[in-house]
């Protein structure tokens, strides 16, 4: 099954490869590091999409072409251990996780970035947030994870990530997409391989109460930000929701998605490209925040 999953990958890279995206490498502590690094025809500012768990670069091929459209570059990383990347020998922890995006990022970029983020991708958009504010333009995150939790509730998060039954994979895509969709069993078949890889594994298995967000890394975000979140999301915490409405610095914006679940892109492309856009295209009339 596992070949199945990396020759549908496959596919899709080379299909992007061959619409003009570059494949990047970079050697960094943690192995050598992927990016796909596509120039785009339109005249709005470079966008940075970072991934969830257990996905990869490629998952954002639909809305990639959309936003080629509009903005002048897109710049996709694979997470160490996912993709096109290499699976660290080292224990996958926060820290080295956001080590190793700082040191893609900053061989990649050379001017601000809107970053979005989904997930797990919605803390690292943070986390990057927090480390090179100076190079981020803009925030969009897509029920971002990294919420607070204690270490029992954490546990039982953790253990809704087991994926190793048809059944457990069938009702995590539910549980993503909120709502049935075609091709939903073929995405469960996939969760189920991508999730028992060493490279998520490992970046679950080290998640401790004490690496995830505080109320101030929220309420002291500089960019611009705008928060999604699907409500039909039953993947993270009713918690995390409540967590991240509550804590948002002024300039923020919290917008739910009715219809829309766990990955809003997913769900509906292009009403979700849509909101997107609209919310881009204020920020000129937005400006600058303390930077």
């Amino acid at each position: 099954m596992a070949k199945w999953m990396d020759a549908i990958d496959g596919m899709r890279l080379r299909a992007l490869r061959l619409q003009g995206a570059r494949s990047r490498r970079f050697d960094t502590d943690l192995g050598r590091l992927h990016a796909l690094d596509w120039r785009g025809r339109g005249e709005r500012p470079p966008i940075a999409l970072f991934h969830g768990l257990a996905s990869c670069a490629v998952d954002y091929a639909p809305l990639m072409r959309r936003l080629r459209r509009r903005h002048r570059r897109i710049i996709a990383p694979d997470l160490p251990g996912h993709g096109r990347s290499e699976t660290p020998d080292a224990p996958l922890t926060a820290d080295r996780l956001t080590a190793s995006m700082l040191a893609v990022m900053d061989r990649v970029i050379d001017e601000p970035v809107i970053v979005f983020g989904n997930s797990l991708g919605g803390i690292a958009a943070i986390r990057y947030a927090q480390a090179r504010p100076e190079n981020v333009r803009a925030l969009v995150l897509a029920s971002p994870g990294g919420a607070p939790m204690d270490a029992a509730t954490l546990a039982a998060f953790k253990q809704t990530f087991d994926l190793t039954s048809k059944a457990a994979a069938q009702d995590f895509m539910r549980r993503v997409l909120g709502a049935p969709q075609p091709g939903m069993s073929l995405l469960a078949r996939g969760a189920r391989v991508r999730m028992t890889r060493p490279g998520p594994r490992s970046l679950l298995a080290n998640v401790t109460p004490e690496v995830l967000l505080r109320p101030e890394d929220v309420a002291g975000l500089r960019p611009p930000t705008l928060i999604l979140w699907g409500e039909q999301d039953d993947v993270l915490p009713h918690a995390s929701r409540r967590f991240f409405s509550a804590n948002l610095p002024p300039h923020a914006r919290f917008e739910p998605l009715p219809g829309f679940g766990h990955t809003p892109y997913m769900d509906d492309l292009r009403g979700f490209d849509r909101r997107l856009r609209a919310w881009v295209d204020g920020l000129d009339a937005m400006g600058s925040v303390t930077r």
